[in-house]
């Protein structure tokens, strides 16, 4: 009786899945999110008592983080600050200091992510607290891979290069995570976009369905070195609060291989505003589409390789990583439709490009292998390469804006079966042009009317200064009288302070909004005197009169535009939806593709999913 009982016992453990799990105890726990009292106990019990998966463990940034389960089997993701080891020459103030800088930089992780929790492509955030005294932040476990991990597994070749347009998808729905990065507030920058913080979800769908459906379920991870745009620290020397990194130190990073030069070096000229640029991301972002293009990433040698790519040195070895992204322009992405590739083998990996090619090359009569063909679809591949190389520019002002980015990868993907058609019967392709974006065009929309508002504003305040000087008056106001000629620098002043006051109260607020409203309250605040005393001033020439109150009433009407356009500007614009193309059934359209071009399909590997978190 008593061996049934072990042996039941061993059983039930051995199906049970909190065996093997640590009990980690979320002390102080703050939610991410407001609640009321009645929901605060349930929401406590759900995230304070969680059992860890150590095997699940991964390094990210300055925290180590952790599959686990509540007590409901509800997974969420354990981010623990990893503590900074004391050094033997370290006395003890030295080591405090380091470690309230690692405890400040972990906090500033935690305010930049939720920001943007809840936004679909970032972790959803549930709270921060303690865990055995280390600072803790509870979040969404997300189910996935890491684009890292994945292009090995997406390669179509040796060379690690993927199909260009999957490398394009990908690229077109990470720039569209930037462009909603954008809508937050004013503005945020994440600052460390690499394959290994974009992860793949696959909860939703599986990961062979996204890539046959040609959209991608990604998400953002890791905020260590991100940052919420704050327009009065926005540019060096306003006063805004200091940055982190200038109250902290050199705790906020990027990835060498594919961040920009600004963030990579510490003594130029306005460093400030530049790291706090969506400019950056921009960089980053198409520095990790060049990677799946080419194989390697725009700085970095391809092993073995010969010709120009083989030139170039790796990032990490050499002195200033700066001055090579500054001085030298990166190779020209090679895909992999590249002089002397097996074009055969590789469509039997890319359905879709098979597809699009073989109508037209059998209608052609073209050999599947045919240097024809090849050319053919490196003269479309080229379209994606000259959108990367766009945003590879070591000035930021050269570089586009995310939308312009996102509007032309989407361009090269819709037009992509087209172009082929076009490229073999040697037409002109539809162009995928780095389009304007709607919030570049809002911004020179503003600054134009800024301009035609201003020069109307000086104009009215000049022309009845011109009009009223040397106007004899009379005010009264209660027992004071005064009566003389008018001069015009008087004139000017009564009409010109509001449109001054409201223009300088609207900057100096901290948003837009607040800009707005602040500035009409100045503006009305300098109005009323100006109308109290224009109403208690007898005028000589009753046309003048006329035209003082039209000029007061044109000032007060073009300083409100003005602060109208302002905040007008910054109000977030709702994209259309992108229309899902409709596409044949992946293993109809690609076994019919693969005929087409000589022998059967080749199966590929299932792809497995790793949790990261």
């Amino acid at each position: 009786m008593m061996t049934n009982l072990v042996s039941a016992t061993t059983q039930s453990l051995a199906h049970d899945p909190m065996v093997g799990l640590r009990l980690a105890r979320v002390d102080g726990f703050e939610p991410a999110v407001a609640l009321g009292t009645d929901e605060l106990p349930a929401y406590l019990r759900r995230f304070t008592m969680l059992f860890a998966d150590d095997a699940t463990m991964r390094r990210g940034g300055i925290g180590r983080v952790t599959r686990a389960v509540n007590a409901q089997g509800e997974a969420v993701a354990l981010k623990q600050l990893i503590l900074p080891t004391r050094d033997e020459f370290d006395d003890d103030v030295v080591h405090e200091a380091l470690v309230t800088k690692f405890k400040a930089a972990f906090r500033e992780e935690y305010e930049c992510h939720r920001a943007l929790s809840g936004l679909k492509g970032f972790p959803r955030l549930y709270g921060w607290g303690e865990v055995d005294g280390v600072p803790a932040i509870v979040m969404e476990w997300v189910e996935g891979e890491t684009l890292a991990r994945l292009r090995s597994r997406f390669a179509v070749d040796d060379a690690g290069r993927l199909s260009p347009l999957v490398a394009a998808r990908l690229g077109r729905d990470l720039f569209d995570l930037l462009c909603r990065m954008s809508l937050v507030g004013e503005g945020f920058v994440h600052r460390d976009i690499s394959p290994a913080n974009i992860m793949v979800r696959t909860a939703r769908l599986p990961l062979d369905r996204q890539l046959a459906e040609g959209t991608f379920d990604l998400c953002l991870i890791d905020f260590g070195s991100s940052l919420a745009l704050d327009p009065a620290s926005a540019v060096a020397g306003t006063g805004g609060k200091a940055s982190f990194t200038e109250r902290y130190a050199t705790l906020r990073r990027a990835t060498v291989a594919y961040a920009p030069p600004e963030m990579l070096t510490d003594d130029i000229p306005d460093l400030r505003a530049l790291r706090m640029s969506p400019a950056i991301d921009v960089y980053a972002a198409a520095s990790a589409v060049y990677e799946l293009v080419a194989g390697v990433a725009p700085y970095e040698a391809a092993p073995g390789a010969s010709g120009t790519s083989g030139s170039r040195k790796k990032t990490r070895d050499i002195a200033s990583p700066y001055r090579l992204k500054m001085d030298t322009l990166p190779d020209y992405p090679i895909g992999a439709h590249a002089p002397g590739c097996d074009l055969t083998q590789l469509l039997r990996r890319e359905p879709d490009v098979a597809l699009a090619a073989a109508e037209q090359a059998q209608q052609l009569g073209l050999d599947p292998n045919s240097e024809d063909l090849r050319d053919a679809l490196a003269f479309v591949d080229a379209q994606l390469s000259d959108v990367v190389m766009a945003c590879l520019s070591c000035h930021q002002e050269d570089r586009p804006e995310p939308a312009a980015v996102e509007a032309a990868l989407s361009a090269f993907c819709d037009h992509y079966a087209q172009n082929v058609a076009r490229s073999l019967r040697a037409e002109p392709l539809m162009p995928c042009p780095m389009e304007v974006s709607g919030r570049a065009m809002r911004r020179a929309a503003m600054i134009a009317s800024t301009a035609v508002c201003g020069v109307l504003w000086a104009a009215v305040v000049a022309s009845a200064a011109v009009l009223a000087s040397g106007t004899h008056v009379t005010i009264a106001v209660g027992p004071l009288m005064w009566s003389g000629k008018l001069p015009g620098i008087v004139a000017a002043l009564a009409l010109a302070l509001p449109g001054v006051a409201g223009i300088a109260a609207g900057v100096l607020a901290r948003n837009r909004r607040a800009g707005f409203l602040q500035g009409v309250l100045a503006l009305s605040a300098y109005e009323v005197p100006v109308l109290v005393v224009l109403a208690c001033t007898v005028f000589s020439q009753h046309a003048v009169a006329g035209g003082l109150v039209a000029a007061l009433i044109a000032t007060y009407a073009l300083t409100w535009f003005l602060l109208a356009m302002g905040f007008a500007f910054e109000l977030p614009v709702v994209s259309a939806r992108r229309a899902k193309i409709p596409m044949a059934p992946p293993l109809a359209g690609g076994a019919a593709a693969a005929r087409a071009f000589g022998g059967p399909v080749e199966a590929s590997d299932d792809i497995s999913v790793t949790k990261e978190g």
